[in-house]
């Protein structure tokens, strides 16, 4: 980043882990499509997006924010990164900005135990719910039910790691309707039920 006048300039790195990489490509079925992960990246050319998304993750993290506010800007960075280069299309008008995609985020983390519907996230921005979850898709490369779904299973993993509440209990507080929808959420994002995960990590 070039220095301007007097004001020093200032870089920041960020690593996304290979495994964000791939999961998204492998959930999205993109290998066909793309070619090997190194020679997709823009890496000379200037991204407000991405920049806008670094900046606001060096915030947070001197504002102390935890682990799944850095997991959750990996799979939108991986997305952002990715999506674009699948067709050469660009974003559709209307699309939303990055401010717009934090505002989202924001507040699904901070609900991730409550309710929360598409109309819900879509008043966030004005926008109707069909126009919303298009144009959630095309920044992220996953629907917002996804999206939120794969944020209540990340704080459900530390729920099942470290504490002694039950199953059902869990899965309410991180929002989940009853103990068969958390159940079945969970394994369709790990692969094996809350009881299983618990019983490898404990």
């Amino acid at each position: 980043m070039a220095a301007k006048g007097d004001v020093p300039a200032a870089l920041a790195s960020v690593t996304i882990p290979p495994a964000t990489l791939h999961r998204f490509v492998d959930e999205e079925d993109l290998p066909s499509r793309l070619s090997p992960l190194r020679d997709v990246f823009p890496a000379l050319r200037f991204d407000p997006v991405l920049a806008a998304t670094v900046r606001a993750l060096v915030v947070a993290s001197e504002a102390g924010a935890d682990e799944l506010y850095a997991q959750s800007a990996a799979q939108f960075i991986a997305a952002h990164l990715l999506a674009p280069h699948t067709d050469g299309a660009r974003m559709p008008a209307g699309a939303l900005s990055s401010l717009q995609l934090e505002t989202v985020f924001s507040y699904m983390r901070e609900n991730l135990g409550c309710p929360v519907s598409l109309d819900d996230l879509a008043s966030l921005v004005s926008f109707s719910r069909f126009h919303f979850v298009r144009c959630f898709k095309a920044a992220t490369g996953s629907t917002p039910y996804r999206y939120l779904t794969e944020l209540r299973i990340d704080l459900s993993r530390k729920y099942l790691e470290s504490g002694n509440d039950t199953i059902a209990r869990i899965g309410q507080r991180c929002g989940f309707s009853g103990p068969e929808h958390f159940s079945r959420s969970f394994r369709r994002v790990m692969g094996c039920t809350p009881s299983q995960y618990r019983a490898m990590r404990t």
